[in-house]
C-alpha cells in the first residue's frame, strides 16, 4: 500500500508538471515585458521581429496620431499652458494636416455677432432689456 501511495503521489506531480510546460508560452515574453519596463520599449529581438512581420505585410498600418505624438505629448501640454497656444511645430502639422486633407469641413454662415458688444451687455444689465435700433 505504501509504495502504490508514493508512486501515485509522484505520477500526480509528474502529471502536474508536464501540464505547465505545456502550458506555458513558447516564446519568452517574461523577458519581454522586463526588458520593456526597464528600457521603455521593445528588446532588439522583439523589434527585429516586428520589422519582419512589418515588411511581409501586404498593408501596413498608418500611424496614427496618437502614436507618433506620444513622445511630445507633455512637451505640447506645457507650451500650451504656457502661451495658450500650439507650438509652431505643432501649427505647423496642423496646416499641412487641413491643406492636404481631401474633404475638408463645410462651414455654415451662421448670423455674425458684433465682437464689440459691450455697448449691448451694459445696456441690458442697466435697462434689464436689450437696446431698441
Amino acid at each position: 500500500m505504501k509504495t502504490s501511495a508514493r508512486s501515485l503521489l509522484i505520477s500526480a506531480a509528474l502529471v502536474i508538471g508536464a501540464n505547465g510546460l505545456m502550458a506555458s508560452p513558447a516564446s519568452n515574453s517574461w523577458f519581454d515585458e522586463w526588458y520593456r519596463t526597464k528600457f521603455g520599449r521593445s528588446s532588439p529581438m522583439e523589434e527585429a521581429r516586428q520589422r519582419a512581420e512589418q515588411a511581409n505585410t501586404a498593408y501596413r498600418e498608418e500611424a496614427s496620431r496618437e502614436a507618433a505624438s506620444i513622445t511630445d505629448a507633455w512637451r505640447e501640454q506645457f507650451f500650451k499652458a504656457k502661451f495658450g497656444r500650439y507650438s509652431p511645430i505643432e501649427e505647423a502639422r496642423q496646416r499641412s494636416e487641413r491643406e492636404n486633407t481631401a474633404y475638408r469641413e463645410e462651414t455654415t454662415s451662421t448670423a455674425t455677432t458684433p465682437a464689440n458688444d459691450w455697448i449691448q451687455q451694459w445696456h441690458k444689465s442697466k435697462f434689464g432689456r436689450s437696446p431698441e435700433r
